[in-house]
């Protein structure tokens, strides 16, 4: 009897997918002549996948393209960092 549930059981787990959470990265860019000030964050509202409406920070660097670039990848390691394991 015990043989027979432990077969069932395995059965049954043979069948089962193992689900993910599925997320959406928003993002934006745009490169333009001159200076901003880094430290100003605005927030912009977007309207999710489902809908709603939520609000997204804007981030600013300034530099030449090779150091936005730089910037702009270690940002995003730091983004996942903080954030990947999270959710």
């Amino acid at each position: 009897m015990a043989e027979r549930r432990k077969r069932a059981t395995r059965a049954v787990q043979s069948h089962l997918k193992v689900v993910r959470p599925q997320y959406t990265l928003c993002y934006g860019m745009r490169l333009d002549s001159g200076t901003a000030p880094e430290q100003a964050h605005p927030h912009v509202p977007v309207r999710l996948p489902d809908g709603s409406e939520g609000e997204m920070s804007l981030h600013v660097i300034n530099g030449s393209v090779q150091e936005i670039r730089a910037h702009l990848l270690q940002s995003i390691d730091a983004f996942f960092e903080i954030y990947g394991d999270e959710k």
